[in-house]
């Protein structure tokens, strides 16, 4: 491998809620909506009803680059000042702008009807393309974790004021 190889993926499916991109990012859990999935991948919804969340990667269609340094811009919506929050690589943060735009969601799993998945918590764009599922399960969920001091001052002062 060079480092320079194309990697393509095809959508499974696409986000449908009709919102509007701000309001999805004015959201503080995410907006209620369904993924909707191709056709040709319907039975591999087999099995999924049933668990109460999904894991969605999506590909963030709009995402307007891909800086190394970003600030945490979803604080501003929880009263954050953009000019108060600190500079960090793009890997330290959930910013959409990244080197390779994919998205990573988890999200509660209300119903299956068909091809169809009824979800609310979704922080993606309608119209994102979903290049796939998995369920959330206990082997995956972690307790012991720990997060840098930057982290544990802002998030510190979060719930202070809340």
């Amino acid at each position: 491998m060079t480092g320079m190889e194309v990697i393509a993926f095809k959508p499974i499916g696409y986000v449908r809620h009709g919102y509007s991109d701000e309001e999805v990012k004015a959201s503080l859990h995410g907006v209620d909506g369904y993924v909707e999935v191709l056709p040709e991948y319907a039975e591999g919804l087999e099995g999924l009803e049933g668990f109460s969340h999904i894991i969605i990667l999506a590909y963030l269609h709009k995402a307007r680059g891909s800086p190394l340094k970003v600030k945490p811009r979803r604080l501003v919506r929880l009263g954050y000042r953009l000019e108060d929050l600190p500079l960090l690589g793009v890997f330290a943060t959930d910013s959409p702008d990244r080197p390779n735009p994919i998205a990573l969601t988890i999200a509660r799993l209300k119903a299956v009807k068909g091809r169809v998945l009824e979800v609310e918590g979704l922080d993606l764009y309608d119209g994102t393309p979903v290049l796939d599922i998995k369920p959330y399960t206990p082997s995956r969920r972690i307790n012991d974790i720990t997060v840098p001091e930057w982290y544990r001052e802002i998030y510190g002062e979060l719930n202070e004021s809340i």
